[in-house]
């Protein structure tokens, strides 16, 4: 790196050519610190350990969404309180759920809820608040319970144990 200086200016009207005038290496890591620009050796070093701690791409996936895909004030009020109420299970992770709304003569409107691509959930809904209010805490106990039982039918299958059959 040169230093620009009035005397290299004098040996340039002189015709002469300027020494050279080097700054040494740490000078311009510090300037570069010191400047707000990091030395690109430092921000290699700085990534390393992020990169450790991410060990499986599912780790980079955004997890437990809930997807709003309604249409009209009825479907829309489900999908509020639905999200309101909604805890998920513990230890219940790669899920996304979706409320679909498909509108029908009327006021009503049909609601399905799919859990992992998977309809779970379908109801007719009234334009009525209390009974859209019952509905969406159903919804909300069904899908619960089945991320719970398709947890737990992971965990059988990753053991290589038969599921437990229910009547």
């Amino acid at each position: 790196m040169y230093i620009w200086s009035p005397s290299v200016q004098v040996y340039a009207q002189k015709g002469k050519i300027p020494p050279k005038t080097t700054i040494p290496k740490t000078a311009v890591q510090d300037t570069l610190r010191n400047g707000g620009i990091e030395n690109k050796s430092e921000r290699i070093e700085e990534k390393k350990p992020i990169e450790q701690k991410i060990r499986h791409s599912s780790q980079l996936e955004v997890d437990g969404l809930i997807v709003d895909e309604t249409i009209t004030k009825v479907g829309r009020d489900f999908y509020e309180i639905f999200h309101n109420k909604w805890e998920p299970p513990m230890f219940v992770k790669n899920f996304t759920i979706l409320i679909k709304e498909f509108p029908t003569r009327g006021n009503g409107a049909l609601v399905q809820i799919q859990v992992n691509e998977e309809i779970i959930f379908e109801q007719q809904l009234q334009p009525r608040y209390d009974i859209i209010e019952e509905l969406a805490g159903y919804g909300v106990a069904i899908a619960a319970e089945y991320l719970e039982n398709n947890r737990l039918q992971q965990q059988l299958d990753a053991d290589g144990k038969r599921s437990i059959e229910r009547f």
